[in-house]
């Protein structure tokens, strides 16, 4: 769901024609997502199982993939050194969609969204001990305030609470994790490797239970499955493009729009309307995530 952000060079002036392509980019790459999400939680609402939607999904992603590496002739980069870091990685990630399509049968799709914005605060937050990164002053309050938007949002202690939205914080975490896997194997592995092993290995373990949870699916609703897939690449592609040809720091901010995206097809599909809560946990969200992007663009 949200993207790396990685450091790319400086290009100076915000509207410079790379930078405005990374923004439209971004865009559509957050556009992606939404529809990925609003896909799933039509899907699960028509009763199918989680690991179903994960798997189908992934049949339509993988035949994609598998063509887009013979015909660019990358199969011959897939050869990997580290198998057990590729493992890991999986292991972590899958639990990210898992959690987040569960969410989606009880919850809202814009109250989802902006809970699993908490993953830009994870990444931070696990990068310490990690990485053994130096985070100031500037950067902790920025984390704290994300994290209480994040707390507004999930309404502890109110009789609004649903104890499900757990499962949405911790999808944020798991697409935290994707995001610090990604750092740890980047110095030996390729973009293309992390993306193919994670997305073949998410289906591969989706498919294996299959047999005990498969509903038959009619065609009109496989081709949702289908558009689902189609969503999915649209997301990675073009949100991974916008970090390579454009400044971190003019794109980054430019993830939020999936939050649009989220209450509009809310709204537009199940009639979902946000309450203060969640308006009031994006806002923090949101500022507190553009005032750590306007650090970072101004320290690198």
């Amino acid at each position: 769901m949200t993207g790396g952000m990685g450091h790319g060079p400086h290009m100076g002036h915000l509207a410079s024609p790379r930078n405005l392509a990374g923004i439209g980019c971004m865009l559509l790459g957050m556009a992606g997502m939404g529809g990925v999400d609003a896909s799933a939680k039509w899907l699960v609402g028509a009763d199918y199982h989680v690991l179903q939607v994960l798997a189908v999904r992934g049949w339509f992603v993988t035949a994609a993939l598998l063509i887009w590496v013979l015909v660019t002739g990358k199969w011959r980069g897939l050869r990997t050194e580290r198998p057990w870091g590729h493992l890991v990685r999986l292991a972590i990630a899958f639990l990210g969609p898992f959690f987040l399509f569960t969410a989606l049968i009880y919850m809202p799709l814009a109250d989802v969204t902006v809970i699993i914005f908490g993953s830009a605060f994870w990444t931070t937050v696990f990068a310490i001990p990690l990485f053994k990164e130096k985070v100031g002053p500037h950067r902790w309050a920025a984390v704290i305030l994300g994290f209480l938007g994040v707390a507004i949002a999930l309404r502890p202690g109110t009789e609004l609470f649903q104890p499900v939205a757990i499962l949405a914080l911790l999808a944020g975490m798991a697409f935290a994790g994707i995001n610090l896997t990604a750092r740890w194997l980047r110095s030996t592995e390729t973009t293309t490797q992390l993306v193919f092993y994670l997305m073949i290995g998410m289906t591969v373990v989706a498919s294996i239970p299959l047999p005990f949870v498969w509903t038959p699916m009619p065609l009109t609703d496989l081709a949702i499955f289908a558009g689902m897939g189609a969503f999915t690449l649209v997301g990675y592609i073009f949100m991974t493009r916008a970090f390579v040809i454009a400044e971190t720091g003019v794109v980054a901010p430019f993830e939020y729009s999936v939050l649009i995206y989220a209450v509009i097809l809310g709204y537009l599909i199940w009639g979902e309307v946000p309450d203060a809560y969640v308006w009031t946990g994006a806002a923090l969200i949101i500022g507190s995530g553009l005032y750590m992007i306007h650090r970072e663009s101004r320290a690198a």
